[in-house]
């Protein structure tokens, strides 16, 4: 799959049975659909909080903006949506067909502490998870397993 930002191939990195499409220049990451609500189970966020984290359903289309990025899934144009969340200024890239969401670098992280910022176990965890994610991300060529 291509990356919707810089067009170069993106690395699959498999860790606690999620897969994640990352870009190893512009470091941003595609989430298929469902795998971010899969990713708040894995890191063990409370489950009365896992029906705000439908993001996917969760967005508004902005209007009259056309993104030249393209779904890595179906090639497509990618829609520009803003989260609903606290963090209302958050721009996603949503795929129009339900493939999937586009995070560029720090959009997750501003996604999660918007969303879980008021349950700080559930932050901490989720950190937690995506640093581990992280280091398996870069791989044992650079010390890190």
């Amino acid at each position: 799959m291509l990356c919707p930002v810089c067009r170069k191939p993106m690395v699959i990195v498999e860790f606690q049975s999620i897969e994640l499409d990352t870009c190893l220049d512009c470091h941003g990451l595609w989430f298929d659909a469902q795998e971010l609500n899969h990713l708040f189970d894995l890191a063990g966020c409370p489950r009365h909080l896992h029906g705000r984290h439908d993001l996917a359903a969760q967005v508004d289309r902005l209007p009259h903006v056309e993104s030249r990025r393209r779904c890595p899934r179906c090639r497509r144009p990618l829609e520009s949506v803003r989260a609903h969340s606290p963090a209302d200024a958050l721009i996603l890239d949503k795929c129009p067909h339900g493939d999937g969401l586009w995070f560029d670098q720090g959009e997750l992280e501003s996604l999660l502490t918007a969303r879980l910022g008021e349950d700080a176990d559930a932050l901490d965890r989720m950190r937690g998870f995506l640093g581990e994610f992280a280091s398996v991300r870069r791989g044992p060529q650079d010390g890190l397993a």
